[in-house]
């Protein structure tokens, strides 16, 4: 289940990253034959044609920011089972930290939090290499989630599932940096992948441990010896 949620993520992932599959040929108020608000005529890949509403598009930063709010509130869920169920410490303060640096992220993204601090700052731009202010606190951010990475990385790669999507999240990272560099316009979609493998590898951990809390305790064999046949 897992991994067809991830193979649809990525898909869908793809399509929104891919425009040049659509083409908008028309839009209005009046392009159907019933008054309604703004919609687009769509061509998609030259094939057939589709009418949609100016809101069925929705902003990237939102469809993030959605995500990243679910994946807090399931990592505190996990944490309050595997709390419940008096598993290891170590295994409790990774998803009250998961969960805390999702709601962080989340915050930040719905709210622009790094950019407006970045508008506040502006000798930022006095380093190397900066064009803008934000650019700094967002790189920032790697620092606190590598540690979180190297202080849980048995955690992470503990089992063999979210270990191959951790494993595909990094080579469409190392693909998209190498599309950058060459100049190949398809580092977005490949970040996007990756984002998509990060988002699977993280559930599909977060399902093995609750169903390992959840699950009925093995049966304890009868301690009753075996009763001896009385003589014929």
């Amino acid at each position: 289940m897992v991994l067809a949620v991830a193979a649809v993520v990525v898909a869908g992932a793809v399509v929104l990253a891919a425009p040049s599959l659509t083409d908008v040929v028309d839009k209005g108020h009046d392009i159907r034959p019933y008054h309604s608000g703004l919609v687009y005529k769509i061509r998609v890949a030259d094939s057939f044609t589709v009418y949609a509403d100016e809101e069925s598009k929705p902003e990237l930063d939102s469809v993030s920011g959605s995500v990243l709010v679910a994946l807090a509130t399931a990592s505190l869920i996990a944490y309050l089972i595997v709390n419940a169920a008096r598993r290891e410490r170590r295994l409790r303060r990774f998803y009250a930290l998961a969960s805390a640096g999702f709601a962080a992220l989340a915050f930040d993204e719905f709210f622009a939090i790094h950019e407006t601090i970045g508008h506040n700052l502006p000798f930022l731009t006095d380093l190397p290499g900066i064009t803008h202010p934000d650019d700094v606190l967002f790189a920032a951010l790697v620092i606190p989630t590598l540690a979180f990475v190297y202080f849980f990385r048995d955690i992470l790669l503990g089992a063999s599932r979210p270990r191959l999507m951790f494993a595909g999240a990094l080579a469409a990272f190392f693909l998209a940096a190498f599309s950058d560099l060459a100049d190949l316009s398809a580092d977005e979609p490949l970040e996007l992948v990756c984002a998509a493998f990060i988002v699977g590898g993280f559930i599909s951990l977060l399902v093995s441990h609750i169903g390992a809390c959840i699950a009925p305790p093995p049966k304890q064999p009868s301690a009753e010896p075996p009763r001896e046949r009385a003589p014929a």
